[in-house]
């Protein structure tokens, strides 16, 4: 990402309605799918400001890494002993090592050479059993200048996020979009931003400060779409694609 990216992630990421919606949709998906389960060893691969760790941390004891430096010194503002500075695509983590791995919006980045690559790499540290959730920005057709701006190389569909999660190894337990609420004003504003940048207006991220109640309203806009997905319902097309999927168990070798 451009190092304004950081800069705005740090800080709107604890106020601003995408982020906290995106946190309740995770946190709905993942309680859906651990079923109570605690005390596990978690990664966050490419924490970026370390916004997640904290929200994850409800389910177990948490690492994380990022690629980038500067998101690296933010973070570690935050969280000093839980991080480290690696590649998506050669994790320095034992294999079957982790209990949930998760990933937000990091493998469909530019500096990422090689999604399955990465998705490979996230199963490998995963244990059989173990769950990695993954969430990345959806349909091509949203493509826009904020993808530009925070480096976003690929826009998924859940048939393409899917197949690659099957390469990888990874059985796929619930696969949907989400912010799907809004996805007509979001388009709107795309194709508008996308305008604006042919005529010369320089990119910049979708990511600004939005007013006390309008932040309240669209956070709570999200909060619905997280307790329907919560039940494992989906939505058919959306401005983000989660995935939560499982590591296959390792099948008893028979006797010879």
């Amino acid at each position: 990402m451009e190092p304004e990216a950081y800069d705005e992630l740090d800080r709107f990421e604890s106020t601003h309605w995408w982020y906290q919606g995106m946190r309740s949709i995770t946190r709905a998906l993942l309680n859906r799918e651990l079923d109570g389960c605690a005390n596990l060893n978690i990664l966050d691969a490419g924490c970026g400001v370390g916004g997640n760790l904290e929200a994850l941390a409800e389910f177990g004891r948490v690492v994380g890494f990022d690629y980038s430096p500067l998101a690296i010194s933010y973070a570690r503002q935050k969280h000093p002993n839980v991080l480290v500075r690696a590649s998506i695509e050669a994790l320095p983590y034992a294999d079957a090592w982790f209990d949930l791995v998760t990933t937000f919006d990091v493998i469909y980045c530019r500096e990422v050479a090689d999604d399955r690559v990465a998705l490979r790499e996230l199963a490998r540290v995963t244990r059989p059993g173990g769950v990695v959730l993954v969430r990345v920005p959806a349909l091509p057709a949203l493509r826009g200048p904020h993808d530009a701006f925070v480096h976003g190389a690929r826009r998924y569909t859940a048939r393409d996020l899917r197949s690659k999660l099957a390469t990888a190894g990874l059985e796929v337990k619930q696969i949907t979009y989400a912010n799907s609420l809004l996805l007509p004003l979001i388009f709107i504003a795309r194709k508008v931003h996308s305008l604006m940048a042919k005529l010369g207006q320089p990119a910049g991220s979708d990511v600004r400060p939005v007013p006390g109640l309008a932040n309240q309203i669209l956070t709570q806009v999200l909060e619905v779409e997280a307790q329907w997905l919560g039940r494992g319902r989906g939505f058919p097309a959306g401005v983000s694609l989660f995935a939560v999927a499982r590591k296959p168990q390792e099948k008893e070798k028979g006797l010879t």
